[in-house]
């Protein structure tokens, strides 16, 4: 989780696809699509692997000759089948339970043995009709989804695990800075490693500046716009 090397294996990968960012402006930035879509595409990684999933799932969704937004009909199948939280769920728990994962029910039932529960934002309790009835109810199935995260996130990350992280690219106070719980230490790495990656972008920046504004950048022979000038005017 090195930060310095993440940001710039991340950018060259980028840059060899020829791929960018694009930036939706504040007003026509639509949360609840966000959500789905980070969610599923979430659930899809942990479940076939993040180089393998289908390349149907790979968007969720599509649009209607009425320009009208959907998720894809393989997507609600595999969400009503709970074929996927299964999987996923079983990945992450692992042991014996992993076996009796069958139906959904039986996954929040692992979760919650865990003391993770599948709540709707009203705190209303996820239930199996929920997640399996027609039209399918995305107000179910993200609550289903968030639980696995946080089960995934509670087996694999520890504070200690976070702040040993944090201490091989940054440096903070440990009377201040110490997270007190793990959603704090999420917090405080996600806040060092922007930080970091602010720190990379400025010294990159500076560098380049330093680079065009050098006499050596302006008059070097070896571009190829120099050898057009005669010599006697350098």
């Amino acid at each position: 989780m090195d930060a310095e090397l993440g940001a710039d294996s991340a950018r060259r990968k980028m840059e060899a696809a020829g791929e960018a960012l694009e930036i939706v402006p504040l007003e026509m930035y639509d949360s609840a699509r966000a959500k789905i879509a980070a969610n599923l595409r979430w659930l899809f990684a942990k479940a076939f692997g993040i180089d393998h999933i289908p390349e149907d799932l790979r968007d969720p969704f599509y649009t209607d000759q009425y320009e009208q937004e959907h998720i894809k009909p393989p997507v609600i199948r595999l969400l009503l089948s709970c074929e996927l939280y299964c999987r996923v769920c079983g990945l992450i728990l692992k042991g014996d339970q992993v076996a009796s994962l069958q139906s959904h029910l039986s996954v929040i039932q692992a979760l919650s043995r865990k003391g993770i529960y599948v709540m709707e934002g009203d705190d209303t309790p996820v239930t199996d009709s929920d997640l399996t009835c027609q039209p399918i109810k995305m107000s179910s199935h993200i609550p289903m989804i968030d639980a696995l995260m946080m089960a995934y996130t509670v087996e694999m990350i520890s504070i200690e695990k976070v702040v040993t992280c944090v201490k091989r690219f940054s440096t903070f106070s440990a009377s201040k800075e110490l997270p007190f719980d793990l959603e704090d230490a999420m917090v405080f790495w996600i806040n060092k490693v922007n930080l970091k990656m602010r720190e990379i972008s400025e010294r990159e920046h500076k560098s380049k500046q330093h680079l065009l504004e050098s006499p050596s950048h302006q008059k070097s022979p070896s571009k190829w716009y120099w050898k057009l000038v005669p010599v006697s005017w350098l």
